[in-house]
């Protein structure tokens, strides 16, 4: 039975909140507890076991996963007491296997309040709950400790200030497009004041936009360097079967320290992508993936612009992010009025995204890379996660338009001062100007 252990406080968050089982606070004495809830799915009946509890500072909380299917913990940001800050870190990943758990501080970041939770793709079955902390204890209990910032294993390399997704070096080497794509882990920024441990190509998120045309011979040769295996599957390309990257099928993992060289005809043109396939649930969903565009005069006039932007939704450890970062971080989209832009949209994460544009309409032209048969006007795409999609819009209407995910517990931060919830997560913007009329700065968007 595997295992996974992790010590967090909420100002840690890692990921994950912790509940405890229902007691009467009667009857006991002042000591910390080690307490346990477990995640359960028996009978059909997903829930927490038990639902509602009450913790205490310096309680120690287990989290244990005791059903047939994958169970996280999505802790809700705007049900936190005002002025408690989650951190971006608030989505867990995925326990598996019987036994695996999550051990849980309660420190000093837990202010007297309830907090809700619920397992990110089984609440809508009722797998929710809340916690109660009560206030501190007698003279007999420990000092809480002091919030935890997180930001990741300190001997990693810290990557702030960058925006992932850049479009990828290579070298002609007897008439193939060679690439050089290096894997390993790295303390990534979302935004400003927020760095969470993730893992990455080249050391972006999104790893670097790889772009070709259509026929050309493409190899890409990928370096280990990550604690464990790994293997690089390209999303939606047809590639011979040993480059397609699942481990025990077409190829064994890459080894630590080890490199592989994938070597293919780029085939079909469109939109692609790629990313780990090798203990995906964890790699990718900290940040083992990025777009892969196959150029070609064949495609739909339809998709002729003046500008052309990327959408990478992610969901997970990360927290709710556009191109690896959450609002306000998210780099605009910036057009002058008349002009067109072609978003090339993609989820890699692990939910449905239905991303909604404010002030006016795109259309739809192509799905995963194939050019529709009859295009579609809409101003709200629901996207799975695999999925991609080329949209045009014409910038008509100045101002700055908020382009987000109407899944609102993926757009809203903690409460401020007054006690509202903020805007935060996948939030995107397009900005249209036409040299006359202010634009409104990101930054007046502080409640969603």
């Amino acid at each position: 039975m595997r295992l996974r252990s992790v010590v967090i406080g909420l100002g840690a968050v890692a990921g994950i909140v912790g509940v405890v089982t229902a007691a009467s606070w009667m009857n006991r004495d002042d000591d910390p507890r080690t307490v346990v809830v477990q995640m359960m799915d028996d009978g059909g009946k997903f829930r927490f076991e038990p639902e509602n509890v009450e913790v205490r500072p310096g309680d120690i909380v287990e989290f244990v996963q005791a059903g047939s299917m994958p169970h996280n913990v999505e802790f809700v940001k705007n049900t936190a007491p005002a002025g408690v800050n989650l951190g971006q870190r608030w989505v867990g990943a995925f326990l598996t296997g019987k036994g695996e758990k999550y051990t849980v501080r309660i420190d000093g970041a837990f202010k007297p309040g309830t907090y809700d939770y619920l397992c990110t793709p089984h609440a809508t079955l009722g797998m929710k709950g809340r916690i109660t902390v009560k206030g501190a204890r007698g003279s007999k209990a420990a000092q809480p400790a002091p919030p935890v910032v997180d930001e990741g294993d300190p001997s990693l390399p810290l990557i702030k200030g960058v925006h992932g997704g850049q479009e990828a070096k290579f070298t002609m080497v007897n008439g193939v497009k060679e690439f050089r794509m290096d894997v390993e882990r790295i303390r990534w920024e979302t935004k400003p004041g927020t760095v969470v441990e993730a893992w990455a190509f080249n050391r972006m998120i999104p790893g670097p936009t790889i772009r070709v045309n259509d026929g050309e011979k493409v190899r890409i040769i990928v370096t280990n360097k990550l604690p464990e295996g790994t293997t690089a599957h390209w999303h939606g390309l047809e590639v011979p079967n040993n480059m397609d990257g699942v481990p025990g099928i077409s190829q064994d993992p890459i080894a630590p320290g080890e490199s592989f060289t994938y070597e293919f005809t780029a085939k079909p043109y469109g939109t692609h992508l790629y990313h780990s396939h090798f203990n995906a649930l964890h790699q990718e969903e900290h940040g083992l993936y990025g777009m892969f565009i196959v150029e070609s005069e064949k495609e739909s006039p339809e998709l002729r612009a003046d500008k052309e932007e990327m959408m990478i939704l992610g969901d997970g450890p990360l927290g709710f992010v556009i191109n690896g970062k959450e609002f306000p971080e998210v780099t605009p989209i910036q057009l002058k009025k008349g002009e067109r832009v072609r978003v090339r949209m993609a989820n890699l994460g692990g939910l449905y995204h239905p991303m909604h544009l404010h002030g006016g309409h795109f259309r739809v032209v192509s799905k995963d890379g194939f050019d529709l048969p009859a295009s579609q006007q809409m101003n709200t795409l629901s996207i799975a996660p695999g999925e991609t999609f080329d949209v045009v819009l014409q910038a008509e209407e100045t101002g700055t338009w908020l382009w987000h995910c109407h899944v609102l517990s993926h757009v809203t931060g903690p409460k401020d001062e007054t006690g509202v919830p903020t805007a935060a997560g996948m939030i995107g913007v397009v900005q249209i100007q036409d040299g006359k009329t202010q634009v409104a700065p990101i930054s007046e968007h502080k409640n969603h």
